[in-house]
Order: C-alpha cells, then structure tokens, then sequence
C-alpha cells in the first residue's frame, strides 16, 4: 500500500477532438465547481475560517459545440488546481511550487529526463467553453486517496468524447484535508452524494442516467454510495479497495476492517450492474475478500489483467510514452482495452446501446488474449 501510496497523484493527458455522429465537432470544456457542503464542517478550529464548512471540489468535464477563443490548457495547470482541493484560498504561487514538486518525482518514477515535459504537454480542453445544449448521461468520478482530476484525464476525454458528462470528485476526508485513514472515507461517500445532488439541478444532466466510476480507494466510495443512493444506475471500479487481499500489507489490512466497519454495510442491497478491472494479483496472500460475492446485481463483470500493476488503471503509461517515445510499451495496450470496455459498459447501462455488449466484449478477450486477461479472482 505505501508504494502504490507514493504513485496515487500520477498521471497524464493525451487528448483527441471529437466529432458526433451528425459530424458536428465538439470540444472538451473544463468547469470548476469550489463548493461548500454546509451540512458538514471542516476546519472549526475558528469560527470565522472560510473552510469552516467541508470543501467540495468538482472539476466537470462536458462536450460543447463552441469553438475555443483560447489555447488549450496544459498538464501544467490541471496540476495547479490540485492543492486548492483541499484550500480554495491557496495562492497560485504556492500550487505551481506543489505542482513542481510533483511533477518531479512523477519523472524520477517514469524515468523522464525532464519535469517540465511533463508540465507542458498541451491538452484538448478547454477551461469555460458553454455547457451542452442537450441532456446527457452523467459519470461522476470518486478519485483515489488524495488523489484529483489529473489522474486519469485521457479518460475523462475519452467519455466526452463519446457524449458523457464527467464529474470528478477531490476528495480531502476530514480536516486537516489530507486522506490518511478510514474516516476519511465517510466523507468522500458524502462528497459524491453532495455531488449527484449538485450535478440533478444543471438541465444538461439526464438525472435517470447516472454511473459511478473510480479507482483504488474510490472504489470502496462509490459501492458505499450505490448502497444509499438510488439515483446511481451502474458501477465501475479501477483496481477497487473493495478486493481486497489480506496478508500482503498489514497495516492496510488493519484499515481495511475499520472501513469495512463504516456504515453503510449492506451490499446485497446493491441491485445495479457492476464492473471490477483488475491488476494482477498478489502471490503471497493469507485469504481474499471478494466485494462482489456479497452484492445481489444480477449483471455483475470482473476482468484481472495479467501483470497489471495498480498504476495501469490511471493514465501513466500514456503520460511516459507521450513524452518519450522509447517507452511506447510500457502500456503493452491495456489502457486502449480498458477504455473500450469502460464506454461499452456505460453505453450498456446508461445509453441501452446492445445489452450484451460489455459481455461480449470480455468474452472476445479472454478468447484472443488469454495470456493478457483473466476472469479468475486469485492466482494461486
């Protein structure tokens, strides 16, 4: 866990334009929503502190026909807006020195030259451009733990693209705001509630239309939410906390139980269809709890890929090779994969495009590429 700790806020942007299936062009528009949840407070240290109340930072991502005025942003300033998740009131000097730091050890570990190349790598979005003039399907993100919108941004173009509206949720646990332990999960359940009731009153948004998609410890955040919201039609989980394999790192086992203890707790009354993507799984191991062995969704999907690492659920292997070509296989194609079956998931179970489709996609898989993905839980 302390490892895939270090590597929780790494991550990329490779974007492409979009066009609809009338061959009307679309661009990715970025829109940050710094709100405030007055239902729980967050630093009570004073009475006139302006985070007294608990931040709630929601970075939507939508399509819009509008032509940009502006140049695209660049990963450099998407790595800006990270620190302000857990202090909207952080001054742009003290978030580029943050985003420095970060994007250096992001290259020590991709084994790039240069942080900067990070950095200044341009993007397909655009901040501000106007919202759809149509209703769509929403996707709200749960990121990992302190994790943000830069973690899997490809992504979130991807489904743009494709004609969803994505909302991601930084999350911050409890004051001070950095997520450390199980009680910060509470609150990033309450985030993404906070978030379904926020994104239900903007008419662009199909309200009966709403999936949740996350990675690592937002995968235990969204299926804590599919147990108390009804409005959530789907679930799909990166590489989810809630697998888990005891025995490989005991102090996350002993966090593990105590999330496990959060109520709710009651996945038979989860009923949605549900997606597990997995890496590969520990060999050494004492047992493994199974999530979805508990959960009553009749359409239930779980695929292992073969020598995955949790880090190929973000979008790192495309950031190593966009800013160095000699790294072209470090992703071996697993993110193209699990992009595909993450659109044909939710253009099942949101759009009702084919209602087989997420299983023949698997099937096909497992036919052609054995030795690259798997539907076993455990390897023994």
């Amino acid at each position: 866990m302390k490892n895939t700790l270090l590597l929780l806020c790494v991550f990329t942007i490779f974007f492409l334009s979009c066009k609809s299936t009338t061959g009307l062009k679309y661009y990715t528009g970025l829109q940050v929503f710094k709100d405030f949840d007055s239902s729980r407070t967050f630093d009570t240290t004073s009475p006139k502190s302006p985070m007294y109340y608990t931040p709630v930072k929601i970075d939507l991502f939508y399509p819009s026909g509008e032509k940009p005025a502006k140049a695209p942003l660049i990963f450099g300033d998407i790595m800006d807006m990270y620190e302000q998740r857990m202090n909207y009131f952080n001054s742009m000097d003290s978030c580029r020195k943050v985003s420095a730091q970060l994007a250096a050890m992001f290259a020590d570990y991709l084994h790039v030259d240069s942080a900067s190349k990070l950095l200044n790598i341009k993007t397909e979005i655009y901040n501000g451009l106007k919202f759809p003039s149509q209703k769509l399907p929403l996707i709200i993100y749960a990121s990992s733990m302190n994790g943000s919108s830069w973690e899997n941004l490809f992504l979130y173009d991807s489904l743009v693209h494709h004609g969803y509206v994505v909302a991601v949720i930084s999350s911050v646990g409890k004051f001070p705001g950095y997520m450390s332990g199980a009680e910060d999960l509470e609150e990033q359940v309450d985030d993404i509630l906070y978030a379904i009731k926020k994104m239900k009153t903007f008419d662009f948004v199909d309200s009966d239309k709403i999936g949740l998609l996350s990675w690592s410890l937002g995968g235990t955040a969204i299926v804590k939410t599919a147990m108390l919201s009804k409005d959530v039609k789907c679930l799909l989980s990166y590489d989810g906390t809630e697998i888990h394999y005891f025995g490989f790192d005991t102090a996350w086992d002993t966090q593990y139980k105590e999330i496990m203890k959060i109520p709710p707790y009651t996945p038979g009354s989860i009923t949605v269809p549900y997606m597990y993507l997995s890496s590969e799984h520990p060999k050494r191991i004492d047992s493994v709890y199974v999530f979805s062995n508990f959960i009553s969704s009749k359409e239930k999907y779980f695929l292992k890929f073969t020598n995955a690492i949790h880090e190929n659920f973000s979008a790192l292997p495309v950031l190593a090779k966009t800013v160095d070509p000699k790294l072209n296989n470090i992703d071996s194609g697993r993110s193209d994969i699990i992009t595909k079956l993450t659109v044909t998931f939710f253009d099942q179970y949101l759009k009702q495009i084919d209602t087989t489709s997420t299983k023949k996609v698997i099937d096909e898989l497992v036919a052609t590429k054995s030795n690259f993905v798997s539907t076993e839980y455990l390897r023994k």
